[in-house]
C-alpha cells in the first residue's frame, strides 16, 4: 500500500515540476519582448527629438555687486526690523574670493578718463607702511581681564652658609617681599570718516581700520620708551595718561662718568602710583658727544663694557641688544687699525625681525629709541640719551595687556559719515631691574 502511495506523489512532483518549467520559459519570453519593444519606442523617441531645434535659454544676468548688494540690503532690514538705531557692523563679502572678484567687477564698470570710453582698474587701497611696535614679541607679555595689575618679588638672601653646625657663623636671613601695582592706561581714537567716501572707494572701511591698529602700536611704542607716567612730561607721548616709558626709570649717575656703570635696585614697594619705580643699571659712554651736532663718539669697548655689565645669570638665549639705527649704522662702521669692520653685519640673519647680531646676541633695531646725540635743552655734554638697552627682556620687562580690545563702527553719530572708534588699555613695567643695563649718551645744547 506504501508503495502505491510513493509512486503516486512521484508522479505529482513530476508533473509540477514540468508546469513551472513550462510558465517560467514563458514568462522569460514575455520579459525579452517587453524589453525590445521598449528600446525600440525609445530609439525612436530619441531620433524625433534630435529633429527638434530647441529654443535658446534665457538666462538671467547675476553679478557680484547685486550679492553683495542683496547681502548688505537683508543686514539692514533685519537691522531695522530689530528696532535698533545705534550701531550696526555689516558682513560685507562673504570670503575674500567675493571680495577680490568684486573689486574686479567695479573696475570693469568703471569709466575711463582717457576721453575715448576706456576703462579703469583700480589698485586695492592700501596704506604706507608703518613701525608698529619693536617691543612686542621682545618683551614678556601678559593678560588680565582687571583695570590694575601688580608685580611680586621676592628679594634678599635666606643666609646660607659652610658648616655641620646649623647656621654657624651665618648671617642674619634677609628675605622679603617687593610689590608694585598700575593702573592699565587707556589709549582710544574716534574719527568720522564720510559715507560718500566710504561708498565711492572700494574697500577703504578695511584699509582704514587695519591702519588704525598700527597707529595705536606705534603710539605705545613711543610710550614704553619715552613716556613718563608720573608728570604731564612728554604729553605727546601719553604724559600721565600713557605708559611707564624706559628713559624715565631712574638708576643712572648723577653726573655723566665715562666708562662707569651704575648699579641697580628694586624701588619703592607698596600699592602707591610712583611704586615700582626701579633704578635701571647705566652705563655711561666712555667719551662725551659735547656739543658737536651729529657727534657719534661710540668705540668698540664701549659694547663690549655695556655687554659685560648685565651680570652673567642673564647671559641666555633671550638677551639680546635692543638699538637706535642711528648708533647701529656707528657701530656696524667700527674699524680696526687696518680699517677693517670690527663686527660682522652677516652674523645670523635667521630670526624674523633680527638684524644680525653683536658679540653673540640678537640685535632688534627701534627708531623710538633716543637719538645718540639729538638736540636737547640744557648744557652741552649733559643731557641724559638713551640710544641703547641691553638685557633679557624675556625677565626684565613686562606688557601687560588687556584681553578684549573695542571696535566699534556707529553709523548716526554724525549726519553724512560713519564714526569709528577703537580702545584699547594696557601697561608696561620693568620686572626685573637687575635684567637690563641702558646705555647712556650725552645730547647737544640747543
Amino acid at each position: 500500500m506504501s508503495q502505491v502511495i510513493i509512486e503516486k506523489l512521484d508522479a505529482i512532483e513530476a508533473a509540477n515540476a514540468a508546469k513551472i518549467a513550462e510558465v517560467t520559459s514563458a514568462a522569460t519570453a514575455a520579459i525579452d519582448t517587453a524589453k525590445n519593444e521598449m528600446t525600440e519606442k525609445i530609439s525612436a523617441l530619441e531620433a524625433k527629438i534630435s529633429t527638434l531645434q530647441m529654443p535658446a535659454v534665457i538666462r538671467i544676468a547675476k553679478t557680484i555687486r547685486s550679492d553683495v548688494n542683496r547681502s548688505v540690503r537683508e543686514q539692514l532690514k533685519s537691522f531695522y526690523s530689530a528696532n535698533n538705531r545705534v550701531e550696526k557692523a555689516l558682513k560685507i563679502f562673504a570670503d575674500e574670493s567675493q571680495y577680490l572678484a568684486y573689486m574686479n567687477e567695479a573696475s570693469a564698470l568703471t569709466g575711463g578718463g582717457n576721453g575715448i570710453g576706456g576703462r579703469t582698474g583700480y589698485d586695492p587701497v592700501f596704506a604706507a607702511m608703518r613701525l608698529a611696535n619693536p617691543m612686542r614679541g621682545l618683551s614678556r607679555t601678559v593678560v588680565t581681564d582687571g583695570s590694575s595689575y601688580q608685580f611680586r618679588s621676592k628679594t634678599g638672601n635666606a643666609g646660607a652658609t659652610w658648616g655641620y653646625t646649623v647656621q654657624n657663623n651665618g648671617s642674619a636671613t634677609t628675605q622679603d617681599m617687593n610689590i608694585w601695582q598700575l593702573v592699565l592706561q587707556d589709549l582710544n581714537v574716534q574719527f568720522p570718516v564720510r559715507t560718500a567716501a566710504l561708498d565711492d572707494i572700494d574697500g577703504l572701511e578695511g584699509t582704514i581700520v587695519d591702519d588704525m591698529l598700527m597707529e595705536f602700536a606705534q603710539a605705545e611704542a613711543q610710550s614704553m620708551i619715552q613716556n613718563s607716567d608720573q608728570t604731564n612730561s612728554p604729553a605727546t607721548y601719553g604724559g600721565t595718561s600713557g605708559l611707564r616709558g624706559l628713559d624715565q626709570y631712574p638708576g643712572a649717575n648723577a653726573t655723566y662718568t665715562g666708562g662707569t656703570t651704575s648699579a641697580a635696585a628694586y624701588g619703592t614697594s607698596g600699592t602707591g602710583s610712583a611704586t615700582g619705580l626701579h633704578s635701571i643699571a647705566t652705563y655711561d659712554q666712555t667719551t662725551s658727544n659735547v656739543n658737536t651736532v651729529g657727534a657719534n663718539a661710540i668705540v668698540y669697548k664701549d659694547v663690549i663694557n655695556l655687554c659685560y655689565a648685565l651680570p652673567q645669570q642673564y647671559w641666555t638665549t633671550s638677551a639680546c641688544f635692543m638699538v637706535n639705527p642711528v648708533l647701529a649704522q656707528a657701530i656696524r662702521g667700527l674699524q680696526d687699525n687696518n680699517g677693517r669692520p670690527i663686527f660682522n653685519s652677516m652674523e645670523s640673519l635667521n630670526p624674523d625681525g633680527i638684524i644680525g647680531q653683536l658679540l653673540g646676541f640678537n640685535v632688534v633695531m627701534n627708531k623710538y629709541l633716543d637719538n645718540p646725540s639729538q638736540a636737547t635743552t640744557g648744557s652741552a655734554g649733559t643731557n641724559s640719551l638713551y640710544p641703547m638697552y641691553f638685557g633679557n627682556w624675556q625677565l626684565g620687562h613686562s606688557i601687560i595687556d588687556r584681553m578684549d580690545m573695542v571696535m566699534r563702527r556707529y553709523d548716526q553719530t554724525l549726519p553724512g559719515s560713519i564714526t569709528f572708534y577703537g580702545e584699547k588699555r594696557l601697561a608696561t613695567s620693568i620686572r626685573d631691574p637687575n635684567a637690563i643695563i641702558r646705555y647712556r649718551s650725552t645730547g647737544t645744547s640747543t
